[in-house]
């Protein structure tokens, strides 16, 4: 099973859906790297501040404010509770697989994750300028042309075929991750800071999160399915909390509503 990470950014806020239009489309000819590409539109009579959760999922999105004519790569450390957005938007977005950011682009992903990182800051021959004349659809040609062209000149995608390997897997231990691949904890470390921007143990409790929050939304979820990968019950409901800000049985009830 490939990894495709949740987003829920109405949980907090549900008047979220009611002002703003999101959705999430896949891209097959680039499925290797690509998660999908996003589109959030606020509906035009809105107008002030939205404020939403964004979760972490250990990926690096390449994102487009057309509003303010801005467009550069950007990860999540760690989940923001208070993601403020000023009406009306209208966003464009690609969302990479863990490490794809590096396979494409070169550069650690470290400076994406956690930080703003214009494109025009890594390519020379990108004028936003000229880019941001264009109409919407002419943009997501364009940048859908472009991630093709870096594609082609991929460097090895081990590591994002590794972050789906992990995610089938079941490791409640970060010791358990270094005997998988077999790699000291220092070499994991430097690695895993490299191509997904964060520590293996901010990795597995990434992935051990959103595996519970798929099978809670799926309403039909078994007790003892989402504690697999938890030492008891208390770890998970930490860890549910500390991630999406609410325990799981809050949870529950903010989706029911």
């Amino acid at each position: 099973m490939m990894y495709k990470p949740l987003q829920i950014p109405n949980l907090h806020n549900k008047s979220y859906l009611e002002n703003i239009s999101y959705t999430e489309t896949i891209i097959p000819e680039l499925s290797d790297y690509l998660i999908c590409m996003w589109e959030s539109y606020s509906y035009v009579e809105v107008t002030g501040m939205m404020t939403t959760v964004i979760v972490t999922d250990a990926c690096i999105d390449l994102v487009i404010d057309i509003t303010n004519q801005n467009i550069g790569y950007q990860g999540m450390v760690k989940t923001n509770f208070n993601f403020k957005s000023t009406m009306p938007e209208k966003s464009i977005g690609f969302r990479f697989k863990p490490g794809a950011f590096f396979a494409l682009t070169g550069m650690e992903a470290t400076a994406a994750m956690g930080r703003y990182l214009p494109l025009e800051t890594i390519d020379d021959h990108f004028d936003r300028v000229s880019f941001f004349k264009m109409d919407d659809e002419s943009m997501k040609n364009f940048l859908l042309e472009y991630l093709k062209k870096l594609v082609e000149n991929a460097r090895d995608t081990k590591y994002i075929r590794l972050f789906d390997d992990i995610n089938n897997k079941t490791f409640i231990k970060a010791e358990q991750l270094y005997e998988f691949i077999n790699l000291k904890p220092r070499q994991t470390q430097r690695l895993f800071k490299k191509h997904y921007g964060l520590s293996p143990k901010v990795i597995l409790t990434i992935i051990r999160f959103q595996h519970c929050l798929r099978e809670l939304v799926k309403d039909t979820a078994e007790n003892d399915n989402i504690l697999i990968n938890y030492y008891d019950q208390s770890h998970f409901i930490n860890d549910f909390k500390e991630n999406i800000g609410v325990t799981p049985t809050e949870f529950m009830s903010l989706i029911k509503k």
